[in-house]
């Protein structure tokens, strides 16, 4: 969150642009003169810093603080302003829709098997990586892999404030073609119902967010609505008639924990 104020208009209108400060004094403002002299206070949205304050409803959450404005003391001892403050607020939507960076390209290939056998704007960000830990990412814009092949799908706010904030996949889901709104969509999370903390209880029970009845089996959920990320181990598969996958999702941004409850695996 960042707040610009002209320091001549300051300085001109009678108030001392050199000690500009939010409800944390300490949080005071720099000086950068781009072509014009200013006066920018940053913070980042969180509740325990600068003294914002947090508010969420059923849309959004916001963020509020007060900038703090002092008179100027002239060099005569003279005053001739009020000390004055301004409420200033930044609101994130709480729902937004994410997209996986790169196309899959799976291949089938035949497998021998002896028988028997047996998840201001806020940017959310979706990767895949190439093993469990999450740690080696895939870089290549276009990515070939075998059906069959495990897969391992991050999706992450990284500025999200996580003491007061979750993340979680609505839904996961998959088309032929780099079009969320295609007109064939593979659902892999999908329908379930979900157990959450107050106070957000009547809202977030709407929601969804466990795997799917036709996909589902071909998904791990490692976890999903107690973190700022998301973490999901799926089954690399093909859709018929087309070289490419692309994956979809939709995310929610929970007050607390809302972690899905479902009755079982791919239901």
């Amino acid at each position: 969150m960042r707040l610009n104020v002209s320091k001549c208009q300051l300085d001109r209108s009678g108030y001392n642009s050199d000690d500009l400060h939010l409800r944390d004094p300490t949080c005071v403002g720099v000086q950068v003169v781009d072509g014009i002299a200013m006066v920018i206070i940053s913070t980042n949205t969180s509740s325990s810093v600068c003294g914002n304050s947090l508010t969420v409803n059923a849309t959004h959450m916001t963020y509020s603080n007060a900038l703090i404005i002092p008179a100027k003391v002239y060099d005569n001892g003279i005053v001739t302003r009020l000390n004055t403050s301004y409420n200033v607020s930044c609101s994130y939507p709480l729902s937004m829709p994410v997209s996986l960076s790169m196309t899959l390209n799976p291949l089938l290939r035949v497998s021998d098997a002896a028988l028997p056998g047996g998840v201001g704007t806020v940017i959310a960000l979706m990767a895949a990586y190439t093993d469990p830990a999450f740690s080696v990412p895939y870089t290549e814009s276009t990515l070939a892999l075998n059906v069959e092949d495990p897969l391992y799908v991050s999706v992450i706010i990284p500025d999200l404030d996580a003491a007061s904030f979750s993340l979680a996949v609505t839904r996961l889901y998959a088309t032929a073609v780099n079009n969320p709104n295609a007109e064939q969509q593979y659902d892999i999370i999908t329908n379930g119902s979900r157990a959450v903390s107050p106070p957000m209880e009547s809202f977030f029970t709407t929601r969804r967010g466990c795997p799917s009845a036709g996909l589902g089996e071909l998904l791990t959920i490692r976890n999903n609505g107690n973190y700022s990320e998301t973490r999901l181990e799926m089954t690399v598969f093909q859709i018929a008639g087309s070289e490419y996958l692309y994956l979809f999702a939709d995310v929610q941004i929970c007050a607390g924990q809302c972690v899905p409850t479902c009755n079982s695996k791919g239901s």
